[in-house]
This record gives C-alpha cells, structure tokens and sequence, in this order.
C-alpha cells in the first residue's frame, strides 16, 4: 500500500506532525518521506483529491479495475 500525504502548512501542529513522521522513519524502513513534488506529482494528487471530493465513499478496486479495461 502506498499513502501519499500533503502537509501544506507551517504551523507548530504541522511541524509536529512532520517530526514525528521523520521520527517512524528512522523506526520503520517501509516509510519514505520526500519533501519535494514534481509538477506530475503534484497534478496527479490534485485530480485525484477531486476525485474523492466527488464520491468520498470510494468504490472496491476489483471493481473499479474492470470499469477501466
């Protein structure tokens, strides 16, 4: 499974959650954090925010992978 969170904030709250996140890091090898976003990156998280937006429910991904043969 892979996670992609955005913390678009310099507020304390936020750079506490962001030390404790590098704190698991350094705990637990299957987390990755990268600080930079490419453009790609970033329009492809965008649209999918969107997409939730629009039907937060979600729908399974057996069945959304054959809507999409």
């Amino acid at each position: 499974m892979i996670y992609t969170i955005q913390i678009k904030d310099n507020s304390k709250k936020a750079k506490s959650i962001i030390n404790m996140l590098k704190a698991l890091k350094n705990d637990y090898s299957f987390i990755e954090i990268s600080e930079n976003i490419n453009s790609k990156l970033d329009a492809e998280l965008e649209k999918r925010y969107k997409l939730f937006l629009k039907d937060s429910e979600g729908k399974d991904w057996i069945n959304l992978k054959q809507e999409l043969k």
